[in-house]
């Protein structure tokens, strides 16, 4: 046989399963639409592992891993749609957030940091020794908004940072780049609320994936249907329930307030073992 003519079955083969796909994401939304009701989990792993094993049952070995691989990919790319009806039929965005610029009036910072500041006139920043003075302070009224240096492109993050935004519940609502000399560095600011602004183009999350083989390649494959960019991801490992787990910090290039993002976020707060955003705000590109 001819690799034209091979190319040609190929081709038919793929008309095929363009029918059988389109038949299946219509049946995919009688399911989001059945959901959307009953408010029953679209993400059910234990009824997807017995669709593989009996979908695989009797199978040639030598194809198992291939159809397994075919057979998830289905089946993500149906969870995403429903998520998106979902999100359509009903209201189930599982955070809120306003829409008005974050304050910045009295802001505080860590007193070996504050050279770097360049937001506001260094007089009217507060300084202190520790990160959780910065919690103490913005929790307790006496300071609207913190700042702070989170990474040095290319060197490092700063974990304390970090561990005030997810410990305490606070945002990011204004990051900044600046730079000294080779070295650029992101100085952000970050309060109690959650704003999205029209010109926000960061989404700054933290995610703990599920402990079992695949399970971050899932979530990176999900962020890429969606056609969203990771402009940063960092993992860092955590003590847990007598085992080690990690938490994945990540920036989506995006704005919270698209529907399509909406439905990403809803899909990963779902689908993670825990998700928190850590803020919403615009960064400028890097040239």
């Amino acid at each position: 046989m001819e690799l034209s003519e091979v190319r040609k079955n190929i081709d038919q083969v793929d008309g095929e399963i363009r029918k059988l796909f389109i038949r299946r994401m219509e049946l995919a939304d009688q399911v989001a639409c059945i959901k959307a009701k009953t408010e029953d989990r679209i993400y059910k792993p234990e009824r997807e592992g017995d669709i593989i094993r009996r979908q695989t049952e009797g199978m040639d070995p030598r194809l198992v891993r291939e159809y397994t691989a075919l057979i998830k990919r289905i089946m993500e790319v149906s969870r995403k749609y429903q998520y998106g009806r979902t999100m359509e039929l009903r209201d189930c965005f599982p955070f809120e957030y306003g829409k008005a610029a974050s304050p910045i009036d009295r802001p505080v910072m860590i007193k070996d940091e504050l050279y770097a500041c360049t937001q506001v006139s260094k007089d009217l920043v507060s300084t202190v020794d520790s990160w959780e003075e910065i919690g103490s302070l913005i929790e307790s009224g006496q300071a609207d908004a913190g700042i702070g240096i989170i990474e040095e492109v290319g060197v490092g993050v700063s974990d304390e940072l970090h561990n005030l935004l997810m410990n305490h519940g606070f945002y990011i609502f204004r990051c900044d780049l600046a730079s000294q000399g080779k070295l650029r560095r992101k100085v952000v600011c970050f309060g109690t609320r959650l704003n999205v602004l029209p010109d926000h183009n960061r989404v700054k999350i933290l995610m703990e994936c599920p402990n079992r083989s695949g399970s971050i390649s899932s979530i990176l494959s999900m962020i890429a249907d969606y056609g969203v960019n990771l402009t940063e991801i960092h993992s860092r490992p955590f003590w847990q329930d007598n085992s080690w787990n990690y938490h994945f910090f990540a920036e989506l290039h995006a704005n919270l307030d698209v529907p399509e993002i909406r439905a990403l976020i809803f899909q990963l707060s779902q689908e993670t073992t825990r998700l928190q955003i850590l803020g919403s705000y615009y960064c400028e590109e890097d040239s």
